[in-house]
C-alpha cells in the first residue's frame, strides 16, 4: 500500500505542495487522455466510424502534452484553458461523429460542466459556464436540423454494446474524479481541524511566553519608583532589558513562523564569503558570553578555505546559524563551541559543535516539534521551543537538509547542508559593524529633524543620542517635516517614522528629497516586516533602522552620515 501510494504521488504530485487546482488538473489530464485512449481502441475493436478513433486519439496526446505541461511545468493558466475550450471542442467533433443524440457522447457533456466548475472561479467561471451553455444549444439546433442518417447505428446490437460500453466506461472516469475531489475535500478538512487545534496550541503557548517577559518588564519598571538602592536599581534594569529582548526574540520568531506557514517567506540569495560571516557570529556570542558569565566557553570556526563563497541567503543562513549557536550557548558551561563549513562538489555542510549537555535519543525528533522546550539542568528557563522548526524550515526553503548527533553528557553536534550552486555573480562585500565605545560631539554638525508623533519615542531618540551633542527639532507628522525643511536650511539629518498621521513617512520622504536630496534621511520605524526596508529605501530613505531601537547602532548610524 506505501509503494502503491508512493507510485500515486510520483505520477499526480504531492497536493501539500503542488497545490488543489494544479493537482487536480494533472489528474484531470492524465486521466482523460488514458480515457481517450480506451475510447479510441473500443472503436477499433467494434469496427466503428473512424472519425471518433482520430479524435479520440488526437485528443489523447493533446492531453498527455497538458499533463506533463502541468506536472513538470510552472504554467497553469494556460493548460486550463486548452484543457476547457479545446476540450470542449474535441468533444462536440466527438459527438457530432457518434451519432449525434442517439449517441452516449451528450450526457459526458454534464461530467463537462462539473469539471468547468471545478477548475475554474470568478470571472472566468462565469465566461466558461455561458460558453458551455451557448454551446449546448448550438448543439440542439445541430441536432435539431440533422438529417436522419447522422442518427444512424450499423445495427440495433452495436448501439447497445457501444451506448453500454461507453457508459461504463464515462462512469469510471466520473467516479475517479470525483473520488479525487472528496479525498482532496476531506484532506482539506482534517488540515483545517488540525490548523484550528494549532492555532489554539499556539494562543495558549503564546499567551504564557509572552507574559513570562511581560511579567518581569511590568513588575520590575513599577519597583524602580520605589526603589533607592543603586545595586537594586542596577540589577531590576538588567532584568527589565534581558526580558524585552527576550520578548522582541519571540515576536521575531512568531513573525517568521507566520511568514513560513503562509508561504511568505522569501529568499534573496547573493555571493558573500563564509569567513566574514563566521568572524560576525564569533564577536556577537563572544559578547554574549561575556554578559551572561561563561567566559571559559571557547567559540571559535573552523573552515576548509579562508577565502571559500556562498550563493545563498546571507541573513537567512546568519539567522539559522545564530539559532543553533544559541542553543550551544545556553547548555555548554564550560568547554568549546564550534561553528565549521566544509564543501563537497554537491553542497555546502555547516555544523555547530557544542561540549555542552547532550541530547538523549528519545528527545532529537521532539526538539524540532514547535513550542518543545526541554530544560535539561536547568540551562534552559527561557526557551520557546519555536527556533529548531523555525532553523529546519530554512533549511528546506534553501534548499538543504538538518540533522544532529549527540551523547548525554558530551555534547551535540548540528549539521545542516545548503545545496552547491555555481554562480557568476560578483561577490557581495558588506559594511563591517563597528563598536561606538565613546561617541563623539557632533554639535557643529547642525540640527536633527526627528519626524515622530509618539512622544515617548521622541524621548528615547533624544536620551540615545545624547552623548552626540545634538540639537533636535521635532515634527509630529509628515506635512510639518516638509513645512521645516522647506522654510529651514539648518538639518543635517532627519529620522523619520513611515507611520505617520496626515503625510505617511513615504510621501514625506519622497517630497524631502526633491526638494533637498542632499538631507540623508535614516527611517526609523516598526515596520519590521520583509520588504519593509527595500519599501523605505524605494521611497527615499537613506537607511533604514528597526524598534525597538537598538541604541548602539542608532549612534553608529548617526555618526557615519554626519
Amino acid at each position: 500500500m506505501k509503494q502503491l501510494n508512493s507510485l500515486y504521488v510520483s505520477v499526480f504530485g504531492d497536493p501539500e505542495q503542488t497545490g488543489s487546482e494544479r493537482y487536480f488538473v494533472t489528474v484531470t489530464c492524465l486521466t482523460a487522455s488514458i480515457f481517450l485512449f480506451g475510447l479510441c481502441m473500443v472503436h477499433i475493436l467494434m469496427n466503428l466510424k473512424l472519425a471518433p478513433v482520430f479524435i479520440a486519439g488526437g485528443g489523447s496526446l493533446l492531453l498527455l502534452g497538458l499533463y506533463f505541461l502541468v506536472r513538470f511545468g510552472q504554467c497553469l493558466f494556460y493548460p486550463k484553458l486548452i484543457l476547457s475550450v479545446i476540450g470542449l471542442v474535441l468533444l462536440d467533433l466527438t459527438w457530432y461523429s457518434k451519432f449525434l443524440s442517439n449517441g452516449p457522447v451528450l450526457f459526458f457533456m454534464l461530467i463537462f460542466g462539473a469539471l468547468v466548475l471545478w477548475v475554474w472561479e470568478g470571472r472566468s467561471l462565469m465566461f466558461l459556464l455561458i460558453l458551455y451553455y451557448v454551446n449546448v444549444a448550438v448543439l440542439f439546433i445541430i441536432d435539431y436540423n440533422a438529417p436522419a442518417t447522422l442518427f444512424d447505428y450499423p445495427e440495433g446490437r452495436v448501439r447497445s454494446v457501444d451506448i453500454y460500453l461507453s457508459f461504463t466506461m464515462y462512469s469510471a472516469l466520473l467516479i475517479f474524479l470525483l473520488y479525487v475531489v472528496k479525498r482532496d475535500f476531506l484532506r482539506q478538512k482534517e488540515k483545517a481541524i488540525r490548523s484550528d487545534k494549532l492555532k489554539s496550541a499556539f494562543l495558549a503557548n503564546m499567551s504564557h511566553e509572552i507574559r513570562t517577559p511581560m511579567n518581569s518588564i511590568v513588575g520590575f519598571s513599577s519597583l524602580l519608583h520605589e526603589e533607592d538602592d543603586q545595586e537594586l536599581l542596577q540589577r531590576y534594569s538588567d532584568i527589565i532589558q534581558r526580558s524585552g529582548h527576550h520578548l522582541l526574540g519571540l515576536i521575531n520568531d512568531i513573525i517568521d513562523l507566520s511568514k513560513i506557514e503562509a508561504g511568505e517567506f522569501m529568499i534573496a540569495k547573493s555571493k558573500f564569503n563564509i569567513r566574514e560571516l563566521f568572524e560576525e557570529l564569533i564577536l556577537t556570542f563572544t559578547i554574549e558570553l561575556q554578559r551572561i558569565k561563561k567566559e571559559n566557553v571557547v567559540l571559535k570556526y573552523e573552515i576548509s578555505d579562508e577565502e571559500l563563497t556562498i550563493d545563498t541567503d546571507y541573513d537567512r543562513l546568519k539567522q539559522l546559524l545564530s539559532n543553533l549557536v544559541s542553543n550551544a550557548v545556553k547548555f555548554t558551561s564550560a568547554g568549546e563551541i564550534v561553528i565549521a563549513c566544509s564543501k563537497n562538489p554537491k553542497e555546502f555542510v555547516f555544523s555547530v559543535a557544542d561540549t555542552g549537555t547532550g541530547i538523549p535519543v528519545e528527545d532529537q525528533q521532539k526538539i524540532f516539534k514547535r513550542f518543545t522546550s526541554i530544560n535539561y539542568s536547568g540551562l534552559n528557563t527561557e526557551g520557546t521551543g519555536i527556533g529548531l522548526s523555525i532553523s529546519e524550515k530554512i533549511v528546506k526553503k534553501l534548499g538543504g537538509n538538518l540533522w544532529l548527533e549527540s551523547n548525554v553528557g558530551k555534547g551535540s553536534t548540528f549539521y545542516f547542508s545548503i545545496p552547491y550552486l555555481a554562480s557568476s555573480k560578483k561577490l557581495y562585500k558588506r559594511r563591517k559593524t563597528q563598536v561606538v565605545n565613546e561617541p563623539r560631539s557632533l554639535k557643529s554638525k547642525g540640527k536633527v529633524l526627528v519626524v515622530e508623533d509618539d512622544k515617548a519615542s521622541q524621548e528615547l531618540i533624544d536620551r540615545i543620542l545624547r552623548p552626540l551633542n545634538l540639537e533636535f527639532v521635532y515634527a509630529n507628522d509628515g506635512s510639518e517635516a516638509i513645512r521645516y525643511v522647506i522654510s529651514n536650511n539648518d538639518v543635517s539629518l532627519i529620522m523619520m517614522d513611515l507611520k505617520l498621521p496626515d503625510v505617511n513617512g513615504y510621501e514625506a520622504t519622497s517630497i524631502i528629497k526633491k526638494i533637498k536630496p542632499e538631507i540623508p534621511i535614516i527611517a526609523q520605524t516598526a515596520f519590521a516586516m520583509e520588504g519593509d526596508r527595500e519599501k523605505a529605501i524605494a521611497a527615499g530613505c537613506d537607511d533604514y533602522i528597526t524598534k525597538p531601537l537598538d541604541s548602539a547602532k542608532l549612534l553608529e548610524m548617526v555618526q557615519i552620515y554626519l
